[in-house]
């Protein structure tokens, strides 16, 4: 299972996460990189982990300031290198 992300200025999609663990480690890591930068995040959790199901799908809006270009540079590297298929898109609805 490979796990898909599309980051928008104002939110962050990371589908596909295989386990609970995982998801634990990315949103750990992901705090302490937007957090630092007086922002906040909700997370929503959507989907069933394990070999029967699509993985876990994490839901991320940011609340005060959005991704600046440097930001989604980063973030696109971070999902990169924990081997994610990264898309960057426009600013949600």
């Amino acid at each position: 299972m490979r796990m898909s992300v599309v980051i928008k200025n104002d939110e962050i999609i990371v589908k596909g996460i295989a386990t609970h663990n995982k998801a634990q480690n990315i949103i750990m890591d992901l705090r302490e990189f937007i957090e630092t930068k007086d922002r906040q995040i909700n997370i929503f959790f959507e989907g069933a982990p394990g070999p029967y199901g699509e993985g876990l799908c994490l839901r991320i809006r940011l609340i005060g300031k959005p991704l600046d270009n440097t930001d989604v540079v980063t973030l696109k590297k971070f999902f990169e290198l924990r081997g994610g298929s990264v898309e960057v898109g426009e600013k949600s609805i």
